[in-house]
């Protein structure tokens, strides 16, 4: 406990999912009045601190953003990067593209980097859907696109039957980020 202490106010929190995560709720219970409060960016901090951060952890599980692994080693300056990037998307429509070797934390990263309630709040408001591609067959791509669609076309009246070919999911797609996603 010392040591969490002795880190940011994330550790105390993470370390709380955890015990939760694991089925030790009856400890979790124990620490739960001294969880911080997350800042809201405009000075203020929310004591509903569980509820906002809750309906946070929310957004990212409905996006499909990876959970932290139980080992995770922070590499700031790298999150920090992609944080930069992810914030030019807001002025400057685009991709982030993230590459690297196998194995050597572009998921872990990247996926930190959307743990920034304020990242969020400012540049992402209606939340972010997140795709592992990787290599796929024709097949397995042809699924993730018509998941996609499906994801985002969920309370939008162009909801359609799936896209029948990838082709026709890059279409579909291509209006969904025109007409409904333009940031």
């Amino acid at each position: 406990i010392n040591i969490i202490l002795g880190k940011d106010n994330n550790s105390y929190r993470s370390f709380y999912n955890a015990l939760l995560h694991e089925g030790y709720s009856d400890l979790a219970a124990l620490l739960q009045d001294g969880i911080p409060a997350i800042s809201s960016g405009n000075g203020k901090s929310s004591m509903d601190g569980m509820t906002s951060y809750g309906q946070f952890k929310t957004i990212l599980c409905e996006g499909g953003v990876p959970q932290r692994p139980v080992v995770f080693v922070t590499r700031p300056k790298l999150v920090d990067a992609i944080k930069q990037k992810l914030c030019c998307l807001g002025s400057d429509p685009g991709w982030v593209t993230v590459y690297g070797m196998a194995g050597c934390g572009k998921t872990v990263l990247t996926a930190e980097a959307l743990r920034d309630h304020q990242l969020l709040e400012d540049y992402f408001p209606g939340g972010v859907h997140w795709i592992s591609v990787g290599k796929q067959d024709k097949a397995g791509l042809l699924i993730k696109l018509q998941n996609l669609c499906s994801r985002l076309e969920h309370d939008s009246a162009l909801s359609q039957r799936p896209p029948l070919n990838i082709e026709e999911a890059k279409d579909r797609l291509r209006l969904l980020m025109l007409r409904k996603y333009p940031r």
